[in-house]
């Protein structure tokens, strides 16, 4: 961490003893340091439970001082239609549970978790053992609930049911074992909360809904009750967006990207980006054989120009929206589309073929993206990976909470 950022969160407390010394938030209050030396806290210490603590207090302060945050595990409503049939993660509190452990502490009224399964009777034990140790390290109680609906529409509270009866839990977990995949469908959390919204939201003023990831659904869908749920903003998930933005701002250690659009336009810069965007007509991303091939061709060139104006391998993303690794395409596992030296035609009819089959729908993606194919590294335990920085932004402030390592598939990086 850069000696500036530490001074930063030095200077902002007067309990520090020594200047030269490195803090721990027993001696530093953490709520009275700005934004700034917060976020340079964070980077050092990003798993310290009193920054969690105090910034779940300010995530709550930023969305009109939520009285509770309500999280929802529902990944499948940004999945492609082409990922959905075989999509198995509709539980809901596999990525839910441990955050919610954390994010529940800032808030008055702590959180409620909506799941589809209930967590298997080990699984919660395990929790909250867990739950307790924070507990006891706070010297407060970390109010949780979560909230699972069974065949009839009843609404059930998963914890105060195992605490006072684990053979009703286990009935639960055996009946809901019984029910159909096809129960589920990928709006059901959405529309599980305004099923129950008033037991939902009971004794909170105002809720902070954490979805995996906040759409324009989310918005349609909630908007009624805007008077006691607040909502994150719609990010932006665009890597060609990204990419020649960061460039136009003089960010240049970035991989080389190309992107290409379904009318047939390679673009390369941003001002191109925007123009392109601004200007494509509707048509051309309708899943049409002619729209495909077109789409096709135009990747091919793009593959191409990396090659021969760059000297550079490419890695093709067919969609270049969303951090999933659905339209990824290795090089090992379709090494003709890559091969610029063999005959274009056959490189095309390949990719058309594959995109007929890969992109279910009424509509292709608005941009592809050929990037600089980037090898991995390997890490610690001869793991091929690189790391990625995780955190929440708060008023265009990234404040970190984990490093993680992001994994490789058939020698690729699995987001690329």
């Amino acid at each position: 961490m850069p000696n500036s950022l530490i001074n930063t969160a030095r200077n902002g407390t007067k309990n520090i003893s020594q200047y030269n010394s490195q803090p721990s938030s027993h001696e530093i209050n953490l709520s009275d340091l700005c934004p700034e030396a917060l976020a340079a806290w964070g980077v050092q210490h990003p798993a310290d439970l009193s920054y969690r603590v105090e910034l779940s207090r300010r995530i709550s302060l930023a969305f009109d001082d939520s009285d509770q945050i309500i999280i929802l595990d529902d990944v499948a409503v940004v999945l492609p239609e082409s990922e959905l049939a075989n999509f198995h993660g509709v539980r809901g509190y596999d990525r839910s549970l441990l955050p919610a452990l954390w994010l529940s502490t800032g808030f008055r009224c702590g959180g409620r978790v909506i799941v589809y399964s209930p967590p298997n009777s080990v699984e919660l034990e395990n929790f909250l053992k867990l739950k307790q140790l924070l507990e006891e390290r706070l010297e407060r109680m970390i109010p949780i609930k979560i909230f699972y609906e069974d065949s009839n529409h009843q609404l059930l509270e998963l914890i105060d049911i195992f605490k006072k009866n684990a053979k009703e839990y286990i009935d639960i977990c055996e009946t809901f074992a019984q029910r159909s995949p096809n129960d589920f469908y990928p709006e059901y959390y959405i529309q599980m909360l305004k099923r129950h919204i008033d037991k939902i939201t009971e004794d909170a003023h105002r809720s902070f809904v954490f979805p995996y990831e906040m759409t324009e659904f989310h918005y349609q869908e909630l908007q009624s009750y805007s008077d006691r749920l607040k909502l994150p903003d719609i990010p932006t998930n665009d890597k060609a967006k990204h990419n020649f933005f960061l460039r136009s701002q003089a960010f240049t250690a970035l991989p080389k990207l190309l992107a290409v659009s379904p009318d047939g336009t390679i673009i390369d810069h941003y001002q191109q980006y925007i123009k392109t965007l601004e200007h494509l007509d509707s048509t051309c991303t309708k899943n049409t054989s002619e729209n495909i091939e077109i789409f096709a061709r135009t990747i091919i060139q793009a593959i191409d120009r990396l090659c021969h104006k760059y000297n550079l391998s490419g890695f093709i993303k067919l969609d270049a929206n969303g951090a999933a690794g659905w339209s990824c395409m290795c090089p090992s596992e379709h090494p003709i589309i890559y091969d610029c030296d063999e005959e274009p035609e056959k490189r095309i009819k390949y990719l058309r073929e594959y995109m007929k089959n890969k992109i279910v729908g009424e509509r292709l993606p608005t941009l592809a993206v050929i990037e600089e194919f980037v090898e991995p590294q390997k890490r610690s335990g001869d793991i091929y990976a690189d790391y990625t920085v995780c955190g929440f932004v708060l008023d265009g402030k990234l404040f970190p909470t984990s490093i993680n390592l992001c994994g490789t598939e058939n020698g690729c990086y699995i987001e690329q």
